[in-house]
C-alpha cells in the first residue's frame, strides 16, 4: 500500500489529499493514546469500519487518505486484512 498513491488517477489523488487533510485531527487523536494494538491496527479498524457500508472501494480511499494523514502502513494493512480476508 506504500506507493498507492503513485497508481491513482489525478482525480483520485486529490479526493485522497482532501479526505487526509479532513481527518489529520482524528488521526493525530488516536495517535495521541497509548495503542491499544499492535501498530494500532485495531484503533485503524474502527475508523474503516465506518464505512464499510459503502464498499470496498470506498474503504480502500479511506485506508490511502489514513495513510497519508500519518497512519502506520503496517497497522492500515493489517485492518483491511481484517476485513477482508
Amino acid at each position: 500500500m506504500n506507493n498507492t498513491l503513485d497508481n491513482l488517477s489525478e482525480e483520485l489523488k486529490i479526493a485522497v489529499n482532501q479526505i487526509a487533510e479532513s481527518i489529520k485531527p482524528i488521526i493525530d487523536d488516536i495517535h495521541k493514546m497509548d495503542a491499544v494494538s499492535k501498530n494500532y491496527y485495531a484503533e485503524y479498524l474502527t475508523v474503516l469500519s465506518h464505512a464499510s457500508n459503502k464498499g470496498k472501494g470506498y474503504v480502500m480511499v479511506l485506508a490511502i487518505s489514513m495513510l497519508k494523514a500519518g497512519c502506520n502502513p503496517i497497522g492500515i494493512d493489517a485492518a483491511v486484512k481484517i476485513m477482508y480476508n
